[in-house]
């Protein structure tokens, strides 16, 4: 079942943005990552966030979405998205098994 990497974040400097979007577009082809959402303008309905953009990437499962994030190439970039930004990063998996709803 899919496996789900879901980031919020506000990059407050894009010196470096080319360089991080670049590596880890060529880390996500290698995990067989597809990019679901990029989104600049959520429209929040509830409670308030100022992060201004949503990413969600789809992995084949979550073993391989949790092995991209932690692989070399993957790892080489990040420093440069933490420190170009703020955000929160979640792994998630659409495991109706898991639904408590």
């Amino acid at each position: 079942m899919a496996g789900f990497f879901v980031l919020h974040t506000k990059w407050h400097t894009l010196d470096r943005l080319g360089d991080y979007q670049q590596g880890a577009r060529t880390s996500l082809a290698e995990y067989g990552a597809k990019s679901l959402v990029y989104d600049t303008r959520p429209e929040v309905v509830e409670g308030e966030s100022r992060l201004a953009a949503t990413v969600i990437l789809e992995f084949r499962d979550l073993e391989t979405a949790k092995a991209w994030y932690n692989s070399p190439g993957y790892q080489a970039v990040l420093p440069i998205r933490l420190e170009s930004s703020d955000g929160i990063g979640r792994f998630v998996s659409n495991d109706a098994a898991g639904d408590r709803t």
